[in-house]
């Protein structure tokens, strides 16, 4: 063995020592989404269904009006499942953030974000994290991630903070879903809310080639106006049912999901509010790089003194595998009944051209 040989096949074990716990770990996946439109609204619900809610409530209009560029569900990622060395465990993780491109707001904002295990008996993990019944969603919402969202006339589109969550194995396609979450002295009207389970939520989704089935059930709480006189915040429990069907024949897409809210505030002298949501959605994928799309909602919502019927269609093209430019219009019909019994029925509009990128 010559002076070089000897010198160096030290160095290259050491190498090797150093090296080989570094190739046993699964490298992260680095993922992102961008997407930004630019929107016209005339009198067209805008936001959360529960900030419309509560601007019908506070005497404002839920509608918008003017030119808006928009940021819609831009985020960015990092996320990994790795083996472990004890048991047939596995460690998954997640760091989400919702990342604001237009700069309206904050320019980060926690997303889907979680760390657990995996096992044979299915996954655990704790952070932010979609409820039940949003994951209940499936893909039947043509117009997701747009200003026609489904978030506009949907209450359930919740991502929940603080959670302890279980997703069962996949059987056959069958998947269950579990979450609770602790309040964690949040409070409700009068009330502290300081239990394990203050939020829960509970899913059964089945998908198949052809067939996505979901039913869905959350408890939680929020606060809620008291109408009886003195004028005060009260705690009030809120209970969300969602059941959704989704059926793909050839190049077409038939999507149909329904939801329940119930709102029962604690304070005497106070009624139980009630409403339900509908949709109904098609896509059709005309060409390799074109799909188009149509969608009516509605929520009914005459306990809330609000109701919205929700009309549209659109387009998508395709420039690249990961990257899309799409336009959309849709009309609404809202019916809103303000505090004192000031009535008004607004008809609206919108038109939206954006583009979205992911990675």
């Amino acid at each position: 063995m010559n002076r070089f040989t000897r010198l160096a096949t030290p160095a290259l074990a050491l190498a090797a020592a150093i090296g080989a716990p570094l190739t046993v770990q699964a490298a992260p996946e680095f993922y992102g989404r961008v997407n930004v439109s630019l929107d016209r609204l005339s009198d067209y619900p805008d936001g959360s269904l529960s900030g419309q809610l509560n601007d019908v409530r506070a005497a404002r209009s839920p509608l918008e009006e003017g030119w808006f560029l928009e940021s819609n569900s831009s985020r960015l990622g990092v996320r990994g499942r790795e083996p472990l060395e004890v048991g047939e465990l596995s460690v998954l993780y997640q760091l989400e953030v919702g990342y604001d491109v237009d700069g309206d707001s904050d320019t980060f904002s926690t997303r889907n974000s979680f760390v657990g295990l995996g096992s044979v008996i299915g996954d655990v993990f704790a952070g932010r994290y979609d409820s039940p019944v949003k994951m209940a969603e499936g893909r039947v919402d043509q117009f997701n991630n747009t200003a026609a969202d489904i978030g506009g006339y949907f209450f359930g589109q919740r991502r929940n903070s603080n959670t302890l969550n279980w997703k069962s194995p996949d059987f056959s396609g069958l998947v269950v879903r579990a979450q609770l979450a602790p309040g964690e002295g949040d409070s409700a009207g009068d009330e502290e809310k300081d239990g394990l389970a203050d939020t829960f939520g509970l899913s059964a989704t089945w998908s198949g080639e052809t067939l996505f089935a979901a039913l869905a059930y959350e408890h939680g709480y929020q606060e809620v106006d008291n109408p009886a006189p003195p004028p005060a915040l009260v705690d009030a429990d809120r209970d969300l049912l969602r059941g959704t069907l989704g059926v793909t024949l050839g190049e077409l897409d038939l999507g149909a999901m329904v939801e329940q809210l119930r709102l029962d505030p604690d304070a005497a002298g106070a009624d139980r509010l009630d409403a339900t949501s509908y949709l109904l959605s098609a896509g059709w994928r005309l060409l390799p790089r074109v799909t188009l799309k149509a969608q009516a909602g509605r929520f009914d919502g005459d306990d809330f003194g609000y109701e919205d019927d929700i009309l549209t269609a659109g387009a998508d093209y395709k420039l690249g595998r990961q990257t899309k430019v799409y336009g959309l219009v849709s009309s609404s019909d809202a019916t809103i009944t303000y505090p004192g019994g000031v009535d008004a029925d607004d008809s609206g509009s919108l038109l939206s051209v954006g583009m979205e990128h992911k990675f």
